[in-house]
């Protein structure tokens, strides 16, 4: 039993619902409102794609969009769903449905399914569906046509209902907006979240990382670590997730510690802990300054540009 007295659970809760929006994610975000009272102004349903690498901050997008909904809307004014290792389309609608309260999501063929979820969405005036992980629906990254055919029978709910769609998940659900008009035509809008580079976007982490560093000391806790943007920037490559896990990885040691200073050691274990050496630095905060500078440099030397997405009245002028 120790004798601190700042509450742990309480801090780490803390550190994990804090949203620090990046540009991308603020745009995003608003278009997301868009799409929630397009419906109060007539408009049809519309979609976007949200899609980039792990733990940049998509899925946040998603569940902040879904509480926007609620406390503004109400809860049936939105249906979120995740989708597993490999999931199919119908599994999408039972899952949706599923989120609806529906006591027999799981029975049905894919039509009877969507006729349900369309009766649904209109009886609750449903105004945003978003599917998390959607990358799950396409194995090998390549969507076959029969995915493509489920897929867009199942958009269909959006012309019938007028709701519309977030669809989020990696670099691999692109390929649905590639090979496909009419996919295109209901997505026109597509956000690329990736991580942050060095040094280009070195002011920008680190005013990420001093956020929270504040809602740590907030709650009665120091840190002691020199260059600790730096460092945190190797061990996590840029990527938000993997510095919430240290951070809170090393609020939890600094407890088990029975002290309120978070120091470089508990920070190296943390790292050591969360971060594979296939995805940072895990030893960031136990290597001289001149090695972190270098591996910050050169960490994304390697990254593949991001898909791009051509305007729509571009692909159809081809």
């Amino acid at each position: 039993m120790t004798d601190n007295t700042f509450n742990v659970s309480q801090l780490n809760k803390a550190l994990l619902a804090r949203r620090i929006p990046h540009d991308k994610f603020k745009k995003a975000f608003e278009r997301g409102k868009e799409l929630i009272e397009l419906s109060d102004l007539g408009m049809p349903g519309s979609g976007i794609m949200v899609f980039g690498p792990s733990g940049v901050g998509k899925t946040k997008l998603t569940f902040t969009l879904e509480e926007y909904a609620i406390k503004h809307y109400g809860k049936d004014s939105v249906v979120r769903t995740q989708l597993d290792t490999g999931a199919t389309v119908k599994g999408a609608i039972s899952s949706l449905l599923f989120a609806f309260g529906d006591p027999r999501s799981n029975y049905g063929t894919i039509p009877e399914l969507s006729t349900r979820l369309k009766n649904t969405i209109k009886k609750r005036k449903c105004r945003l569906i978003i599917i998390d992980e959607v990358q799950h629906l396409i194995p090998g990254g390549k969507p076959s046509k029969t995915l493509i055919d489920n897929i867009l029978n199942a958009f269909k709910i959006l012309d019938d209902t007028g709701v519309s769609f977030l669809l989020a998940g990696m670099e691999d659900i692109m390929q649905l907006w590639i090979a496909d008009e009419q996919i295109r035509s209901r997505f026109q809008t597509t956000y690329f979240f990736d991580v942050l580079t060095y040094p280009q976007d070195r002011r920008a982490w680190r005013g990420i990382v001093r956020s929270f560093i504040e809602t740590i000391e907030q709650h009665g806790l120091t840190v002691e670590c020199p260059e600790i943007e730096d460092r945190c920037f190797a061990a996590s490559k840029g990527a938000i997730r993997p510095l919430v896990l240290i951070l809170t990885t090393a609020v939890s040691l600094a407890y088990k510690s029975n002290t309120t200073i978070i120091t470089v050691e508990h920070l190296l274990k943390a790292a050591q802990k969360q971060i594979d050496k296939n995805d940072g630095k895990h030893n960031a905060f136990d290597v001289d300054r001149e090695i972190i500078d270098r591996f910050n440099k050169e960490a994304h030397s390697s990254r593949r540009l991001a898909p791009i997405a051509r305007p729509l009245s571009s692909i159809l002028t081809a």
